[in-house]
């Protein structure tokens, strides 16, 4: 079995045989997914089930596994154990105001709450956000932003007087880089040997969900830090407001 391509769907809504015909996946084996909890639900609107670009996706990584050998329970097992995650606060000993930025909850958001946070991006590029990960649409009014502090990110940059083609460029970068990530950590997690131990392997999946949103943003500000040339990460905010200094 070939490896599939990558998502490549822009429509927000898709039917089931829609997702069958960009997936390759048969309709009969969505339906078992869904049973077997490898894949989400639909959203119902009445006796019609719409589907999202993030089914499309999780229907290819589910492939790209089976096609490296990995039975249907494992995957399950791996996607339960990551979704799941566990007591961060216990895992690495913060405290309440720290875990919120380690671990965030994703926010439920309009289109008219977006469109007062992000007046120069919404609605008129809405789709650039959607595409690089900013923002997930359920319909037409309703959407998600799995990051809160991404998006706070884009109404600071946007704020700060870039425009809008330099900020979709960097959130598009970043989109990059955490689908690599992404794409590296699953390869990791699944290519486990039968000699290790479940138990132990469970326990990585669900503490490296805080461990890598923590390592990945700490690495990224003092990576930053070390291209300015700064010996201490606590010099970065000084270092950057000087680059940013304007002459009078």
């Amino acid at each position: 079995m070939a490896e599939p391509e990558a998502a490549t769907a822009t429509d927000s809504e898709l039917s089931v045989d829609e997702l069958a015909a960009q997936s390759g996946v048969p309709v009969r084996t969505i339906r078992e997914y869904q049973a077997e909890g490898l894949l989400p639900p639909p959203q119902r609107r009445g006796r019609v089930g719409i589907y999202r670009p993030s089914h499309l996706v999780r229907l290819q990584l589910i492939g790209r596994l089976q096609a490296r050998g990995y039975s249907l329970a494992g995957i399950r097992d791996l996607v339960g154990s990551w979704r799941n995650g566990a007591d961060l606060g216990e895992v690495l000993g913060l405290e309440a105001d720290q875990l919120v930025h380690l671990d965030e909850p994703g926010r439920p958001a309009t289109l008219a709450q977006l469109s007062q946070a992000l007046p120069a991006l919404v609605p008129a590029r809405l789709s650039e956000l959607v595409a690089a990960g900013v923002i997930e649409a359920y319909d037409e009014e309703s959407f998600c932003v799995p990051s809160p502090s991404l998006l706070q990110l884009t109404v600071d940059t946007v704020d700060a007087g870039f425009d809008a083609d330099a900020v979709l460029a960097l959130l598009t970068t970043i989109s990059a880089a955490t689908s690599a990530i992404a794409d590296a950590t699953i390869a990791l997690l699944a290519g486990r040997s039968p000699e290790q131990d479940r138990e132990k392997l469970a326990s990585l999946a669900t503490r490296g969900r805080g461990l890598l949103a923590h390592g990945t943003g700490r690495l990224t500000v003092h990576t930053i830090g070390r291209s300015l040339g700064i010996d201490s990460d606590r010099d970065l905010g000084g270092a950057l407001a000087t680059l940013v200094e304007v002459e009078e």
